[in-house]
């Protein structure tokens, strides 16, 4: 055990801690880290300290990220407004532009996940992940499906619209990290979050404070604490 990483393949487990590869937790769930900690814990503290030093160590990529995704964002928003301002028709065409941008925007959020993954596995993210197809078609099809449910639980005194967002927040990343198919993702991440549910709640009130008051500039820190957080309720290791 270490407070820093003393070489290749150290992990860092829910307890902010560093062990050795062969002290590693199994990957079914459950299962204790070093120390007693279990790896199915939520440690809300460990997840946003590892999210911090890892946008620490890529600022410059998750910047990159970032920027690109607010573009593309700006991009299409204008586009779709020049469009339904020219005439009758036009506002038909920024409908469809509307729909264009709600598709790029689950793309953008697939890409977000796909990049929190890839440095909780210890690789290099990139912006070019967000635009990498894998499991693409099952997440958009789950994102709708989430929407959907949302829409239902806006009926419900908008307070069933939270429990949605609550319950599904780990959706995408049982469809882009293991392939599940769109229900059955929404599935894994509502009995995630059943077996978890203070800690998860606890991680997603603090994850959206500090996004609002930084006005989002918390988001590069957050994003990867939502991964690291995925996967240690997983029981599965996390790079240094």
């Amino acid at each position: 055990m270490s407070d820093t990483p003393q070489g290749p393949g150290w992990w860092q487990a829910s307890d902010g801690k560093y062990y050795p590869p062969e002290q590693a937790p199994a990957s079914s769930g459950g299962e204790q880290a070093p120390g007693g900690v279990p790896s199915s814990g939520v440690d809300i503290g460990a997840a946003l300290t590892y999210g911090w030093n890892k946008f620490v160590q890529y600022i410059g990529q998750i910047i990159v990220i970032v920027l690109v995704i607010l573009g593309v964002n700006i991009v299409v928003q204008i586009i779709a407004n020049l469009i339904g301002r020219a005439s009758l028709v036009g506002a038909f065409l920024s409908f469809g532009v509307s729909i264009i941008g709600i598709l790029i925007s689950y793309i953008l959020a697939a890409g977000i996940i796909r990049a929190g993954l890839a440095v909780t596995r210890g690789e290099e993210p990139s912006a070019a992940m967000i635009f990498q197809t894998d499991h693409l078609g099952n997440y958009i099809v789950a994102s709708i499906l989430v929407s959907l449910l949302t829409f239902v639980g806006l009926l419900v005194f908008c307070v069933g619209a939270l429990v949605v967002a609550l319950f599904t927040f780990f959706y995408g990343f049982y469809v882009i990290d293991q392939d599940n198919a769109p229900v059955e993702s929404i599935q894994n991440s509502f009995n995630l979050v059943k077996n978890n549910l203070g800690g998860v709640l606890g991680f997603v009130i603090i994850a959206v404070v500090l996004n609002l008051i930084t006005c989002g500039l918390a988001y590069g820190v957050t994003f990867i604490a939502g991964a690291y957080v995925y996967r240690t309720l997983n029981g599965e290791s996390v790079a240094a």
